[in-house]
């Protein structure tokens, strides 16, 4: 009967010893954007809510060990519901950030990670950039620019106004193609990125194009079917308020 428990016993460390090493710490990455890679600064409204999508995706490693999100460094004036928010991966949660007439700047945090298997946690540094409900906003008034094109790099002063609507901006003097020169320009304030339709501009040519911007800086990359003096072209613009 002994040798029997014994067995018992040894079977059961061996058994436990083996699920040990087979526990490896699991490997995961965390990104705030389907399309990037790594944690982001992100763009908040001074009164309202923003939802920011958090993708913690499995790699590797120990497959049931839970994934723990938590934000920490919040200003007084922005609150976030969950702070904190745990899953086994690979899982998406939604952090909403809520202000009420916080006043516009930059705000460092920090989301954490944390896991069973691993002794030191992950920390990501990121932004809280405030702004104006209306990205569009941030460029109304003079802009100087620079542009670096196929054909020739020059520089020029341009004017931005009201769109229309929310997130909407006229860029007068587009491309330094003249006064009578206006293109419609749109933010997605949920990526920082910048979108120009196919559109006719007062000189007649056709301009697209698309880009990303910052609290103070635009940088556009679009193609104009012309321009003032004849010639196609493909630039770089870099705009800053």
């Amino acid at each position: 009967m002994r040798k029997i428990v014994l067995f018992l016993l040894t079977t059961c460390v061996l058994f436990a010893a083996c699920e040990k090493i087979q526990k490896q710490p699991v490997n995961y990455t965390v990104t705030n954007d389907a399309n990037v890679s790594g944690v982001y600064d992100i763009y908040l409204p001074d009164t309202g809510v923003y939802t920011m999508s958090a993708l913690v995706k499995f790699l590797n490693g120990y497959p049931e060990d839970s994934i723990m999100l938590v934000f920490s460094g919040l200003p007084a004036g922005i609150k976030i519901t969950p702070d904190t928010f745990s899953a086994v991966p690979t899982y998406t949660a939604n952090f909403s950030f809520y202000t009420n007439h916080m006043a516009h700047g930059t705000y460092p945090v920090a989301l954490t990670s944390y896991t069973h298997t691993q002794v030191v946690p992950r920390v990501y540094n990121l932004n809280l950039i405030v702004v104006s409900p209306d990205a569009g906003a941030l460029f109304y008034g003079s802009l100087s620019d620079s542009n670096v094109c196929t054909g020739r790099n020059y520089k020029f002063s341009a004017t931005g106004s009201y769109g229309g609507q929310k997130n909407e901006l006229i860029i007068n003097n587009f491309g330094g193609y003249g006064t009578n020169v206006n293109v419609q320009v749109y933010f997605n304030q949920q990526d920082n990125t910048i979108s120009i339709p196919s559109q006719i501009c007062g000189n007649g040519s056709t301009v697209s194009g698309s880009g990303t911007f910052t609290l103070h800086q635009m940088i556009i990359n679009y193609s104009a079917s012309s321009t003032p003096t004849n010639p196609a072209e493909t630039c770089t613009s870099v705009y800053t308020n």
